[in-house]
């Protein structure tokens, strides 16, 4: 799956069980009442690198934390990868820094995967080393950004794909290698101590196998993780939860959709906040897809919720992408509308959840892709679309 998902963002079919070029969205806006200020789904603000051009891929991957927006842009420079930082300001959205990994060559695919914490952010290079894969840790002292580490996982080899995904929380990061063992694949954790960032476990499903895929998402949130295994048992689909700290990590649920099937794909994508989950199935119902929400009980995991976008069809892909805040959810539905995509904005908590805004960007058209990837943080969503404008790609923030 991590070869397949490498193939992909240059605009390839990806070879995984559920068949997506680059993504991104479009939608329609939709505001909340009268008396709601601002409303909901307003677009804040279009966004690229200052020095992209086409072929980049910006909006690969994005993640948001604050008034910090995070985008990669793994296609830069053949391959390279470049990942941009935005920050929020009177003026509005301003880019703050480019982040780069130390010794990253072409082919490495740096900014593949990010994801973001306060003032951390973890960067996947999967390409990095014929496929083996690598992860760099940046930190932010004032207004500057440095590289603090370079990550690589014990028994990691060409072809594992370190670095397909991750996910951090504070000091804790995850980080999906699914190509690993024939693509049963592997997570790994992480932690950052007095010595800095260093390897603390390595998570596997208690029932994967060869072509599982697990490692192909990850989410995390205090001392929880989630990994999700999109191929398990004919593209059915896992998602395995783990708890833990420090080595001693230890499964504890594992997670299938209510009414998923063969090739629905739940666990392509995963995403957590506190004791409350989301899991995708793009592929379900001929990829017209759904989005599952879970809760933490404290003695257990259940389904409490099922969410399908307004007017999704087939190949819409609808949860594609995941992302969770507090009561806010927003889900992908990269192929929309000739894949120009569209994303949806949920809110809730417990059984009750609701859409509340169908998002697109200002300029999205066919095959922007919009949904490929998504973040949300508070009030704030951001969407990637690395199919805009022949692949140089944007992102786009929102209102939540």
């Amino acid at each position: 799956m991590g070869k397949s998902r490498i193939v992909a963002l240059l605009g390839l079919a990806s070879a995984s069980a559920i068949v997506l070029p680059m993504l991104a969205f479009s939608a329609a806006a939709t505001a909340a009442s009268q008396q709601t200020a601002p409303p909901v789904g307003r677009q804040l603000a279009e966004i690229k690198g200052s020095d992209t051009v086409s072929g980049d891929a910006v909006g690969v991957s994005v993640a948001i934390s604050g008034t910090t927006a995070v985008v990669g842009a793994p296609g830069y420079a053949n391959a390279i990868g470049l990942v941009y930082v935005f920050s929020r300001t009177a003026k509005g959205w301003r880019q703050a820094a480019e982040l780069k990994g130390s010794g990253t060559v072409a082919g490495d695919f740096f900014g593949y995967s990010v994801a973001i914490s306060g003032t951390t952010v973890v960067v996947g290079a999967p390409g990095y080393a014929k496929n083996a894969g690598r992860i760099y840790v940046f930190a932010r002292a004032t207004t500057r950004w440095r590289q603090v580490a370079e990550l690589k996982a014990s028994g990691i080899g060409a072809g594992d794909y370190l670095g397909d995904a991750v996910a951090v929380s504070g000091p804790t990061a995850v980080v999906g290698a699914d190509g690993l063992d024939k693509n049963a694949g592997r997570a790994y954790v992480f932690t950052d101590v007095a010595k800095g960032w260093r390897q603390a476990a390595e998570l596997k499903g208690s029932d994967t196998v060869s072509k599982d895929g697990f490692g192909y998402t990850v989410a995390t949130s205090g001392a929880t993780a989630i990994v999700g295994a999109p191929d398990h048992a004919k593209s059915s689909g896992r998602a395995y939860v783990f708890v833990g700290s420090g080595a001693s990590w230890n499964q504890v649920a594992e997670l299938k959709g209510s009414d998923t099937g063969s090739d629905t794909g739940f666990g392509v994508s995963a995403a957590m906040s506190g004791t409350t989950a989301v899991i995708g199935a793009p592929g379900y119902k001929k990829a017209t897809g759904r989005a599952y929400v879970f809760a933490s009980s404290g003695v257990g995991w259940e389904q409490v919720a099922e969410l399908k976008g307004s007017g999704t069809v087939g190949a819409d892909d609808f949860g594609y992408a995941v992302a969770i805040s507090g009561t806010t959810l927003v889900a992908g539905a990269p192929g929309y509308s000739k894949n120009a995509g569209r994303t949806y904005l949920f809110a809730g908590s417990g059984q009750l959840w609701k859409q509340i805004g169908s998002l697109k960007g200002s300029d999205t058209a066919a095959g922007d892709y919009l949904g490929y990837s998504v973040g949300i943080s508070g009030d704030v969503a951001v969407a990637g679309a690395d199919g805009h404008s022949k692949s140089a790609g944007r992102a786009y923030l929102f209102e939540a």
